[in-house]
């Protein structure tokens, strides 16, 4: 079944953003070469792009055949994050969501 993954923001300093999640809300930090800053909740997370990265968005997660199911029901682009394949597609309002499988 589907469940909110993260919330992608695009930022002019990530790290400070993630200093102000982590201050604020208790976030756990995570930074990985290549990789946006990871800001985890108890539920879901921020991904802290730096400016000009994938803009904003709602990831989703879902296994590899809701994955393949939602590219089969709606136009999108999928991206492969290494550890993750997201399949980016916008809703009817334009909202740009991704629907992300993480490998094992």
């Amino acid at each position: 079944m589907a469940r909110l993954d993260h919330v992608a923001l695009e930022c002019a300093d990530p790290d400070a953003v993630a200093a102000f999640l982590e201050r604020v809300l208790g976030a756990r930090i995570v930074r990985a070469e290549g990789h946006p800053v990871m800001a985890y909740l108890d539920q879901g997370a921020f991904a802290l792009h730096e400016r000009g990265g994938p803009g904003f968005h709602v990831g989703i997660r879902v296994s590899d055949e809701e994955r393949a199911a939602i590219a089969e029901r709606v136009e999108g682009h999928e991206r492969d994050h290494q550890v993750a394949v997201g399949f980016f597609f916008e809703d009817p309002e334009g909202h740009t969501l991704e629907a992300i499988t993480y490998r094992r």
